[in-house]
């Protein structure tokens, strides 16, 4: 063979190869492209899988390798269920909305991307509803952002479901956020976002999180389950609220408060079978009321070098050790709380100084051997914790609370299981009905707090329509509120507390009175009245009564 045939077939292979790998790579970059709905509404480019008829709504027709950059506002994206897919993390961001406004994304699977599936950043208004988010590095995520909706979507395999960062007045609500390798939800520099009702299920380090975020955040109503941590706020976290959720089965702790995060309410949680309830450690000013912590979390709650907290109208119940001081702890308030059958109900540090009343009240302890001789439903003796924390009020019997038609609560301390509990405004009464604790129980009393504004003085009190045994109902007064005690013997009982005359009677019986009383004065003068009515006096009906 010539040397000039060998020079040619080389030259045509190294042809084919260069052709080859410049077929190559224009095909990954059609794949790789990012796809544009610009400002004025088109479409670039217009060949994209996406199509408008009135530059308001765009909706998929197929799926699409390729990032999308929303420039238009004031516009609907609708998947129609197909799949925006990154290509195993070769492309960088799903959907990005940067400076718009009042853009709604709906009905997209989207997966693999190497950012974030959604990015927003400086956006205001816009809504992400029931997308699929699946195993991109990051979720959704919210730059410097307000007025975000991000709602009833899934969210799986991400690094990161849903991050909001330097961003206000968000909503996260209705997610079902599993299994992804960090944080469900987390927050950082954010004031006045809210999380509420999302279900975060196996997520690896916790489901939400917060981090230098304060004022006026809320979580609220979320079920997070089997998370490595429920809820955590760090670094100067300061002034949210964390209330209503069913936190149960976390691997560390339930409710975690740490590193100068402060003022912050912790209320009417659900947490079981967590390693530790709630933790707050170098915390002041925290709030931690009306959570029912039971069933084998290791600590109900936690004080560790936290001062100037209040606990009060917990439920802390069966678990290994029912609230535990550590560290230098001062100056905190325990009350009005139930620990029951906790293998060990309290620890306290030796040289912490805290109460465990109110002045009048303190805790039910189910432990509590002290007997109440002058029947006033609170023990003749103190309850001592430990050098410096005596609870000088133990409670004879659980603490409940129930709010009124009327916002204000009343409080019942009872040795009876409280079955039921009515307040009826229209005629000011209060109906509950009590069964005894144990088959053996022949005894019940209630110690009853009623605030002023729900019922005047004087009271009266009958069960199953009959007088208590005992009341005393002029028990204490603190100028807002009367408490009552009466006693019954045990069976299932009904028991009626109204004021003497209730308020509903009092217009007709002084209208019936001073009928009554015209009558009986024109008994007495009755030649006076005929006079009168001579001269046309008295003749206006009006003035009759």
């Amino acid at each position: 063979m010539s040397r000039k045939l060998v020079y040619s077939i080389v030259t045509v292979v190294v042809l084919m190869g260069v052709l080859g790998v410049s077929f190559n790579v224009n095909k990954v970059e059609a794949q790789l492209g990012t796809i544009y709905i610009m400002a004025d509404g088109s479409i670039d480019p217009p060949t994209a899988n996406i199509t408008s008829t009135d530059n308001v709504t765009y909706t998929f027709t197929d799926n699409i390798n390729a990032s999308i950059v929303v420039q238009r506002s004031n516009i609907i994206i609708d998947g129609d269920g197909w799949t925006l897919d990154g290509l195993d993390f070769t492309i960088w961001e799903g959907l990005n909305l940067t400076d718009v406004s009042n853009v709604t994304i709906i009905d997209i699977n989207i997966e693999r991307f190497a950012s974030y599936s959604i990015y927003l950043k400086s956006a205001s208004q816009c809504v992400i509803s029931d997308n699929t988010v699946t195993g991109s590095e990051g979720g959704i995520g919210l730059f410097y952002s307000t007025g975000i909706e991000v709602s009833d979507n899934e969210i799986t395999g991400c690094w990161e479901a849903v991050e909001i960062i330097h961003s206000s007045g968000n909503v996260v609500s209705g997610n079902n956020i599993t299994d992804n390798v960090n944080l469900a939800v987390t927050l950082f520099n954010s004031t006045g976002n809210t999380v509420t009702g999302n279900r975060m299920t196996a997520n690896n380090f916790a489901g939400v999180s917060f981090r230098s975020s304060s004022n006026f955040n809320t979580i609220s109503g979320n079920n997070i389950t089997n998370n490595r941590r429920g809820i955590t706020l760090i670094s100067s976290s300061n002034s949210n609220t964390i209330s209503g959720n069913n936190i149960t089965y976390n691997e560390y702790h339930g409710i975690s408060i740490v590193d100068y995060s402060h003022n912050n309410t912790i209320s009417r949680n659900i947490l079981v079978n967590n390693t530790n309830g709630i933790d707050i450690v170098g915390v002041l000013f925290t709030t931690i009321s009306r959570n029912h912590i039971t069933e084998n979390n290791q600590y109900g709650i936690t004080l560790d070098n936290a001062s100037n907290n209040t606990i009060s109208e917990n439920n802390v119940t069966n678990n290994s050790l029912g609230i535990y001081y550590d560290g230098l702890c001062n100056n905190n308030t325990a009350y009005h709380n139930n620990f029951i059958d906790n293998t060990k109900q309290v620890e306290v540090s030796p040289g912490d100084v805290d109460a465990w009343d109110d002045g009048v009240e303190g805790n039910y302890w189910s432990n509590y051997t002290g007997v109440d001789l002058n029947h006033d439903g609170v023990g003749d003796s103190w309850h001592e914790i430990g050098a410096n924390n005596i609870d000088h009020f133990p409670l004879m019997g659980p603490f409940h609370s129930f709010n009124t038609t009327l916002g204000k609560h009343i409080n019942v301390i009872s040795n009876s299981t409280i079955e039921s509990f009515q307040h009826f405004e229209s005629n000011s009464t209060i109906i509950i009905h009590v069964s005894n604790m144990t088959a053996n129980q022949t005894h019940g009393f209630c110690r009853t707090s009623i605030p002023y504004e729900v019922m005047s003085e004087p009271f009266n009190v009958t069960i199953d329509g009959a007088n208590p045994t005992y009341w005393n109902y002029t028990l204490y007064d603190n100028g807002t509120h009367r408490w009552i005690y009466f006693e019954y013997e045990h069976t299932t009982r009904e028991i009626v507390i109204i004021p003497e005359f209730p308020s509903f009677l009092i217009p007709p019986l002084f209208m019936v009175a001073t009928l009554l009383a015209v009558i009986a004065h024109r008994k007495k003068h009755p030649k006076m009245i005929a006079r009168k009515k001579k001269r046309g006096v008295g003749l206006n009906p009006s003035r009759s009564l």
